[in-house]
């Protein structure tokens, strides 16, 4: 286990470099000027302050700059808001967006397990189809799409919520739902298929004929066998939920870090739109290296040191 954390840590640290090197020069790629009303600066305004943001020193030299100040912690100064520390205004952003996930991740993933389940148990009957209807919407549609008929029936039409902005929990309820669809149509999918086989496996039988009730069958047995494709997914879809919540930021004037990403892309904010990839990228490596530790927690018989599975059972 010691052996494969350090391991899996050195190539945390490796695709990180490679991240933030990939980054760096496609963005020196990117058309426009970082400066707003570019067009009406002179030349030598703009030269004094590219020399202020070490933009006219050669690209190698900045990149270098670059990642010394990322390994002391420094992401530099954000272009749009003159003199306010990258990280600061990353910080100051991140509780809104870290709320919306865990809230939609939450919800998504219990409503999910719920209705994959009760999908399982009824396979083949009207309730299975409706249930799989409902996650095939959940995961065709846009999470936008739904942000918006969300806002139009339960904000403008019927006035049951705050239509937009961010005052209280509240105003939370509505972006919450509209990203909570994809982990629950994912989680349900997953669940259902996982289900299914496990309803149908020999040692399930054996602990029908000992006299299981259908109940202690999927507490005792089903439920948590079928929690591990869950697992799984769990990573990808908080750092989906994360950058999913981009547009629905937006959509609902939220002032996450997803709202300033796109604003930073729009006004070639260069060092916020190098911080806000690393803490993506950051989040996604973490996420999966924890996931990565649990499945041992949860299922004994999956080694990580071979990655093998030992079925035993």
């Amino acid at each position: 286990m010691v052996k494969y954390i350090f391991k899996r840590i050195g190539y945390m640290i490796i695709t990180m470099y490679i991240i933030i090197t990939i980054t760096f020069f496609l963005l020196k790629l990117m058309p426009g000027s970082p400066y707003a009303n570019a067009d009406k600066l002179t030349a030598s305004q703009v030269h004094i302050l590219n020399q202020q943001f070490g933009l006219n020193d050669p690209i190698w030299l900045q990149y270098f700059k670059y990642l010394v100040n990322v390994f002391h912690g420094n992401f530099g100064t954000s272009f749009q808001f003159s003199d306010q520390p990258v990280s600061q205004l990353i910080f100051s952003r991140l509780g809104p967006t870290m709320q919306l996930t865990f809230q939609a991740l939450i919800i998504g993933t219990f409503i999910g397990i719920i209705l994959g389940t009760i999908s399982a148990i009824h396979r083949k009957t009207w309730i299975d189809t409706t249930a799989t209807f409902f996650a095939i919407l959940g995961r065709s549609v846009p999470n936008f799409v739904f942000a918006v008929i969300l806002q139009f029936f339960l904000a403008d039409k019927w006035h049951l919520l705050p239509a937009a902005l961010w005052n209280g929990f509240s105003y939370s309820i509505l972006p919450t739902l509209a990203l909570a669809m994809a982990p629950l149509a994912n989680t349900a999918r997953f669940m259902r298929s996982e289900m299914v086989e496990i309803l149908h496996s020999d040692y399930i039988e054996l602990a029908k004929a000992k006299g299981d009730s259908s109940w202690e069958l999927i507490k005792n047995h089903a439920l948590r066998n079928s929690m591990v494709p869950i697992i799984t997914v769990t990573g990808p879809m908080i750092v989906d939920l994360m950058t999913g919540s981009m547009v629905v930021e937006n959509i609902f004037s939220v002032p996450g870090i997803g709202e300033q990403f796109v604003k930073s892309i729009t006004t070639n904010d260069y060092p916020t739109i190098m911080g806000l990839t690393i803490l993506y990228s950051s989040i996604l490596i973490f996420v999966t290296f924890i996931i990565d530790i649990l499945y041992v927690f949860i299922d004994p018989r999956i080694s990580l040191e071979t990655g093998e599975n030992y079925e035993t059972i």
